[in-house]
């Protein structure tokens, strides 16, 4: 009897330890578990169009979102397109390009999906066309037909030669009427400027002030007058996130979305500290530099996009027109628009 007795105790000191220790167990299990941060590799560049980014990261707004972001520097963003058709890339952020128009022609599953920067016909000029002080004195450029054999340091083909034509196509002139040079960097091209050697270069800020300040150039024919409302900058996605995960992409857009609300605050002492941080800028030249003009819902003009098409199929640089429902996915910026209106 007794050692029955001392077998049930032993039995049930057994029960009662197992059931203490089940849920801890349970509780590790489900601990590890539980996934970590979503991974996406994301272009960037140190430059002012890019301050979204770096608010989104430095906020905390990515990590909101479960996502670990990758920043993967590039020099010209716009060479990330078929990074993306292979899935070596998720988010690109760049010019709008006739090499992405292109890949979508050609059957490649790319999309803009959110403004990244727009000339706003009433702002400041922040991307623009300048001539050297010496042609801006003698008063030789007052007619663009005087640029005929001038040398201009022109990207062929881009939004760059978009807008220098829009200016030469009123007095019956093309690009082929100018010597186009290629000089490599700003620091270069406005040493260009100010020898004489150069014409004419396009200058984004803070480069439009820096130059302007050494009295190396002047701004001419701005493209807030040129090309109003045209948008010069989106961002894109690829297939693994408008196919394969579309969660992931409104994510990120929900957290982009919201760091550009801030970016739109102006040049309040928290975002001057963190574009100045990621672009190694000082703090005094961006208040006085003109900021990239960006929309709070992340809407683009894809109409300035289908006028920008007209020019490059006319021009031999596109295959064929794609519809704006081809280039244009509205329905992540929607998403994050609704999102962030409950918030």
């Amino acid at each position: 009897m007794i050692g029955s007795f001392s077998w049930k105790v032993t039995c049930l000191v057994l029960v009662v330890v197992l059931a203490l220790l089940l849920p801890s167990c349970a509780g590790s299990s489900a601990e590890q578990a539980q996934p970590g941060p979503a991974k996406l590799k994301v272009t960037i560049a140190p430059y002012l169009g890019f301050a979204p980014f770096f608010i989104a990261q430095d906020e905390g707004y990515f990590a909101e979102q479960g996502l670990e972001i990758e920043f993967v520097p590039m020099d010209a963003p716009e060479d990330a397109v078929p990074m993306l058709v292979t899935g070596e890339m998720d988010v690109a952020a760049s010019f709008v390009a006739i090499n992405a128009l292109n890949a979508i022609a050609r059957g490649s599953n790319l999309k803009y999906v959110a403004d990244k920067g727009f000339i706003d016909g009433g702002g400041c000029t922040y991307w623009t066309m300048m001539i050297s002080p010496a042609l801006a004195e003698s008063g030789e450029l007052l007619d663009p037909q005087q640029l005929q054999g001038q040398p201009v340091d022109v990207s062929l083909p881009s939004c760059e030669s978009y807008y220098l034509e829009q200016v030469l196509k009123p007095v019956g002139m093309t690009l082929d009427d100018i010597e186009t040079v290629d000089i490599p960097g700003p620091p270069v091209e406005a040493e260009a400027l100010q020898d004489g050697s150069l014409a004419l270069g396009f200058f984004a800020e803070p480069w439009v002030s820096r130059v302007q300040h050494a009295g190396q150039g002047v701004v001419w024919m701005p493209s807030e007058e040129v090309i109003p409302d045209f948008q010069l900058a989106a961002i894109v996605y690829g297939p693994t996130l408008l196919d394969q995960n579309p969660d992931l992409g409104k994510r990120f857009m929900v957290a982009y979305l919201k760091a550009v609300r801030q970016y739109n605050e102006g040049k309040t002492d928290r975002n001057l500290e963190i574009i100045a941080e990621n672009t190694g800028l000082e703090q005094a030249l961006l208040k006085e530099a003109c900021w990239p003009p960006l929309r709070d819902d992340g809407q683009l003009n894809a109409r300035s996009i289908l006028d920008f098409e007209g020019w490059a199929l006319e021009n031999g640089l596109l295959d064929s027109m794609i519809k704006e429902d081809q280039f244009w996915d509205p329905s992540f910026v929607e998403y994050a628009a609704q999102t962030l209106a409950t918030e």
